[in-house]
């Protein structure tokens, strides 16, 4: 019983540190979008938004390298992980700056409306600066020192934030989100270098090394299908909607569920390494029941934000962009559905069942584009009733498979 009540104070004490200082980020967030709302127009926004989108789906392959790996292994393996897990990240973050390059390139045909290539081009740079710490950013999540890995990535959140503000100040236009991204990884860069974690070099040992690698491809496609779930929204709006519909419901997108799904990022990273450790330490007991409590927490979080969209955005913001409420409403309640989804998924991932994650994340995706696609909505408010609709039937995933593991148990008994 002690040791039940301990466990569920380290969850708590894990989302609380990463939400907190979650929060706290966002609140610079809001300054960026208002700075974005004061000096672009609706079209120049929905450009913003576009490039950032396309970084977005990219970056988070990152996800899928071997953090996942290291901070479920067993101490006996984590030596030879990290070596060859190290080499892993590198060949990764090379291959995602390509990548992004040959996004950039064609943003010419897909988007021809929107003059992104230069922002996506430059944005990709990035990818070269990860993986001098990544492992180490691993080894930090594996000790659940959740402290001190929320306070360097709200740092680098707030720095990206007043770094667009400054520079939209300064006229930098549209440059000003590669500036940002650029702040944010020299910060991440410089902040754990200086951390203390257990020393390790690049290393290659065949076995190990095509082991994770294989299971890095497996987080791979989970990640990104997961990704284009989150943000193929933009890329069907920005072909759907007008360039200036499209910016208000960018805007939208960036009031409602940009801030709600940066909490929720923040407790699925809690989360994962918590699990993990939990099943390593064989304290299984009443585990489901704890992470459905929290979750509920969380997703109680994002209906009040919905409930508070009417008083904030016209706080915040100019006139030019009050006919979003609708859609930043109905938007911040997708939050909800996206927490149980990507819990499901961790559970997923910390028992190994990547399969099963991809699985889940091609059944959200498709079902998404099935439901944008059947209506073609022409209006920002209807695109996010229908994404919402749609949202809901994410969760027929998971249900079906509590559903068949407790019929085998039984069949099984």
């Amino acid at each position: 019983m002690q040791s039940n009540k301990h466990s569920l104070k380290l969850l708590l004490r894990n989302t609380s540190w990463l939400v907190g200082a979650e929060v706290v980020a966002k609140a610079t967030r809001l300054l960026s979008i208002m700075a974005m709302a004061a000096f672009l127009v609706p079209v120049e926004y929905g450009a913003a938004m576009l490039a950032l989108s396309i970084h977005e789906v990219i970056r988070l392959l990152l996800r899928s390298g071997t953090g996942a790996q290291i901070i479920r292994a067993k101490d006996s393996e984590l030596p030879d992980y990290l070596s060859n897990g190290l080499c892993i990240q590198w060949l990764l973050c090379i291959a995602l700056f390509l990548v992004q390059l040959l996004a950039a390139y064609a943003t010419h045909w897909l988007f021809p409306e929107h003059d992104i290539t230069t922002l996506v081009a430059l944005m990709a740079f990035t990818y070269l600066i990860f993986p001098i710490v990544s492992t180490r950013a691993f080894l930090v999540q594996r000790d659940n020192r959740m402290a001190l890995f929320s306070m360097i990535s709200s740092c680098c959140i707030i720095l990206e934030n007043i770094t667009i503000a400054v520079a939209l100040y300064f006229d930098a236009g549209l440059l000003s989100i590669v500036y940002a991204k650029w702040a944010f990884a020299l910060l991440w860069l410089g902040a754990f270098s200086l951390v203390d974690t257990l020393p390790h070099k690049i290393g290659f040992k065949r076995d190990t090394f095509f082991y994770l690698l294989g299971s890095s491809t497996q987080l791979a496609a989970a990640e990104g299908l997961r990704s284009l779930r989150m943000n193929m929204d933009i890329f069907i709006g920005a072909r759907l909607l007008s360039p200036e519909l499209f910016g208000l419901y960018s805007f939208a997108k960036s009031a409602g569920i940009g801030l709600a799904m940066s909490i929720s990022q923040a407790y699925i990273t809690a989360l994962y390494p918590y699990v993990c450790q939990q099943q390593k330490n064989a304290q299984t007991g009443n585990l489901n029941q704890k992470i459905m409590l929290v979750t509920a927490a969380v997703s109680a979080i994002f209906v009040c934000q919905s409930v508070l969209v009417p008083v904030y955005v016209p706080f915040l913001f100019s006139a030019d962009w009050q006919a979003s409420f609708t859609t930043t409403s109905l938007l911040c309640l997708i939050a909800i559905t996206t927490v149980w989804s990507d819990t499901y998924s961790a559970m997923l991932r910390s028992k190994g069942l990547f399969k099963l994650e991809t699985q889940q994340c091609a059944f959200c995706l498709i079902v998404s584009i099935i439901g944008v696609l059947a209506i073609a909505p022409q209006q920002p408010d209807t695109f996010a009733l229908v994404l919402l609709l749609s949202s809901i039937l994410w969760l027929v995933f998971p249900a079906i498979n509590v559903l068949l593991v407790k019929f085998s148990a039984i069949k099984a008994a």
